[in-house]
């Protein structure tokens, strides 16, 4: 996305400073060249462009590290992709990255899309054609045959194959690899089986790794997020049962965890909208994650947020704010969610320019009518989005 050389003053601001956790009152954020140039700076006497943020709260834009961007969150959004076919789905996933821009968040990642739908829409996203949130592109999720929703999926069953997949995702611009390491809720299988094996598992790290590419894994069961953990793949997706000790394990390793909580609380609660099959599955997960999330917190192990937004019966992107309430509810503080959604994300991603408000960083802020440290309602109330240092 092309930033703007035109120079912004936000002025009287609130602004959250994440890694401490805490509001700084009444500064002034002077952005120029589509970065933050200074915070806390005196307010200008003669500038051509101010925002005035008298009352306000200013926050890095939001990450969301766990989305399905050409999904619609209805109730059946596979049957809708396939129906629609990838054109179609390109211009929907392009109106749900807009939907997240407008509504303050900045990044997503995306784990797993038709035909690479979503690394195109990066690049048009990238090279300014189009105006949304940055996406993050895993492209195609590896999978083996017979594996987890395999309509956003390349089969890989055995090792050449594997290298083939992540070569040619690599080539075409994916930022990721995504891989379906256990059945899912959301699908005819059953969540325990293991779909690859630890020795598996490891070719595609270290093959990514040697790419300069992390490796996210949807995985539910505990011998699957085993098998993850011991391969090193970077960041749990979902993570139903994960052992305390293991959990101990993605700490000294560096490995996050993204639970994705709330969109297995709305499955488990989708009675008459959701097959009785899907909400057997996902109580289940509900209620191994409930678990493993406090434990996980206890332990220090790094957590961002992630949401799967775009899958059924979940409504329309962005989620972010349902998964922070889900958050809360389960025993995370605001400060800490905030963090998760912004300053923890981008360290997953190695991406040192965004997710905090500090001078040299890039100018994606969220300015809202409400202290969110107070309630985290006020991500429903924003004033202004900047992107890149431009009003958006």
């Amino acid at each position: 996305m092309g930033v703007t050389n035109n120079s912004l003053w936000l002025c009287n601001a609130n602004y959250l400073d994440v890694r401490e956790g805490k509001i700084v009152e009444n500064a002034t954020i002077r952005l120029q060249d589509g970065m933050i140039q200074d915070v806390g700076c005196a307010a200008p006497v003669n500038a051509s462009a101010v925002m005035d943020c008298s009352g306000k709260f200013v926050t890095p834009g939001l990450v969301d590290m766990h989305v399905h961007i050409v999904w619609d969150g209805g109730p059946a959004p596979v049957r809708t992709m396939l129906d629609e076919g990838n054109y179609v789905a390109a211009f929907r996933g392009l109106a749900n990255a807009q939907a997240c821009l407008k509504n303050g968040v900045t990044t997503v990642r995306d784990v797993g899309c038709p035909d690479d739908v979503a690394i195109h829409l990066s690049h048009a996203i990238r090279r300014g054609i189009v105006k949304a949130c940055d996406i993050v592109p895993c492209g195609r999720a590896l999978q083996i045959t017979g594996g987890h929703v395999p309509e956003v999926g390349v089969i890989a069953d055995t090792s050449d194959e594997i290298l083939k997949a992540i070569r040619y995702l690599k080539s075409i611009g994916a930022k990721w690899i995504k891989i379906m390491a256990t059945g899912g809720a959301y699908g005819p299988e059953e969540i325990g089986p293991v779909l690859y094996s630890e020795e598996e598992m490891s070719l595609i790290v270290r093959e990514s790794h040697r790419l300069h590419m992390k490796v996210a894994a949807h995985a539910l069961s505990k011998v699957g997020i085993i098998n993850c953990i011991e391969a090193g793949i970077d960041t749990i997706e979902h993570g139903a049962v994960i052992p305390e000790e293991y959990l101990k394990k993605m700490k000294e390793k560096n490995l996050a965890y993204i639970p994705t909580l709330s969109v297995y609380k709305d499955l488990s609660a989708g009675h008459g909208v959701i097959p009785d099959n899907i909400i057997a599955k996902a109580q289940f997960v509900v209620e191994n994650q409930k678990k493993t999330f406090k434990t996980a917190m206890k332990l220090g192990v790094n957590i961002a947020l992630g949401t799967d937004a775009g899958s059924p019966g979940y409504g329309p992107h962005p989620s972010v704010l349902k998964e922070m309430l889900v958050m809360e509810e389960y025993g995370m503080d605001k400060a800490t969610i905030i963090r998760s959604a912004t300053l923890n994300a981008a360290a997953i991603l190695e991406n040192d320019r965004i997710g905090v408000i500090e001078p040299g960083k890039q100018a994606d802020l969220v300015v809202l009518e409400k202290n969110p440290l107070e309630d985290l309602q006020a991500f429903s109330n924003i004033y202004a989005v900047v992107k890149n240092g431009a009003r958006v």
